[in-house]
């Protein structure tokens, strides 16, 4: 997700539709419809859009935290591994 410092809040949205777009809102908006207004609508693809993001950024670091830990070696540290590191370090 973007950092919200770089973000401008968009409070108000307008835009124009091309006809096969405004048709379909069209027909899920309204009484009696899906969403009761092309507002609702909307807010409900900027949500779901916005959760899909988030998982798929959530899935992202699970697939990188498992990676990483088949390629590293996170076994108990011994007193051996303390000495060669002191050593290294004085070298």
């Amino acid at each position: 997700m973007a950092d919200t410092h770089d973000t401008k809040m968009i409070k108000r949205l307008n835009t124009t539709l091309p006809d096969p777009l405004a048709l379909y809102v069209g027909e899920i908006t309204g009484k009696g419809s899906l969403y009761e207004t092309p507002s609702e609508f909307i807010r409900d693809l900027v949500r779901r859009h916005m959760e899909k993001t988030l998982e798929q950024e959530r899935g992202d670091i699970r697939t990188l935290l498992a990676q990483s830990l088949r390629e590293n070696d996170y076994s108990d540290l011994t007193d051996d591994d303390f000495a060669d590191a002191r050593k290294a370090a004085t070298e």
